[in-house]
């Protein structure tokens, strides 16, 4: 899989993405991370318009229910056209 990504996304805020690996399903299993924020597990599908939350932390790093900010959309669909 790919190597961690870095992302700009429209509320200015900086996210890593990184792949961590595919899935059975033809999706993927990626890591959403904001710089200085909060971090999410997700397992999208193989045309990134779907996404389950698999684990998420908050700022703090420790395990939260971090609902995923809009802008997630944005960059899973980003990503599948990449």
């Amino acid at each position: 899989m790919s190597q961690t990504e870095t992302i700009d996304v429209y509320t200015g805020e900086e996210v890593a993405v990184e792949p961590i690996k595919p899935l059975s399903d033809g999706g993927s299993r990626v890591e959403l991370d904001v710089v200085d924020g909060p971090r999410w597990r997700l397992d999208v599908t193989a045309s990134g318009d779907e996404f389950e939350v698999v684990t998420s932390w908050n700022s703090a790093e420790e395990l939260a229910d971090v609902e995923p900010p809009e802008w997630v959309d944005d960059v899973l669909l980003r990503l599948a056209r990449a």
